[in-house]
Order: structure tokens, then C-alpha cells, then sequence
């Protein structure tokens, strides 16, 4: 990551991931209350996350940081996958993720 920025100017230090983030700006109870009351909301954010420059980051650092919540395209609780709120995903969507992260 750091050659990115370095190319582009910026420093390191500075850098704040979410400014990056494909969600930045919508409304956060779609990642977290709000994730698997409609279906349909659960498959727009995961298509979202899916387009996100910075879905590997947000993965790592809700799985670090034992959060809950969609944290790269992934409902966490205290850090670990819930399969009840990711039951909506299809294999497609878990191979795409799963390769969005290296996992």
C-alpha cells in the first residue's frame, strides 16, 4: 500500500482508510441494524463491499479490532463470521470474498 501512496503523494501517516471506502458516506445502520432485515439491503451492501478499494483493510481491521457489524462485505460479531447474518450469501459471493481477502 504504501508504494500506491507514495505515488501518490500522500503520507503515510495521514492516510485514513474509510475516506477510501466505498461506504463512506451512507448510512451506517445499513452495515450493522438495519444488514438482514431486507434481503434485499443485505445483498446491495455486500455488492458494496464487493466493489470496495479498501474491502481488505475493513475485513482485517473488524476481525483485529473484534468488532461487529459488515466489515468487508462480512457481518462480524466480536470479530468472527456470524453464519446466521451471512446466510443470505451465495458460494459465488463467499469465493469472491474469500479471494478479496486472500483467505
Amino acid at each position: 500500500m504504501s508504494n500506491i501512496l507514495n505515488e501518490l503523494g500522500v503520507d503515510e501517516e495521514d492516510f485514513v482508510w474509510q475516506n477510501l471506502a466505498t461506504c463512506s458516506g451512507m448510512e451506517n445502520n445499513l452495515f450493522f441494524d438495519t444488514y438482514e432485515v431486507d434481503k434485499n439491503i443485505a445483498v446491495n451492501i455486500d455488492q458494496a463491499c464487493l466493489s470496495c478499494p479498501v474491502i481488505s483493510i475493513c475485513y482485517e481491521q473488524g476481525v483485529l479490532n473484534n468488532e461487529y457489524g459488515v466489515w468487508g462485505g462480512v457481518y462480524l460479531v466480536s470479530g468472527a463470521v456470524d453464519k446466521i447474518r451471512n446466510s443470505h450469501k451465495t458460494k459465488e459471493v463467499w469465493n469472491r470474498l474469500k479471494k478479496k481477502h486472500g483467505i
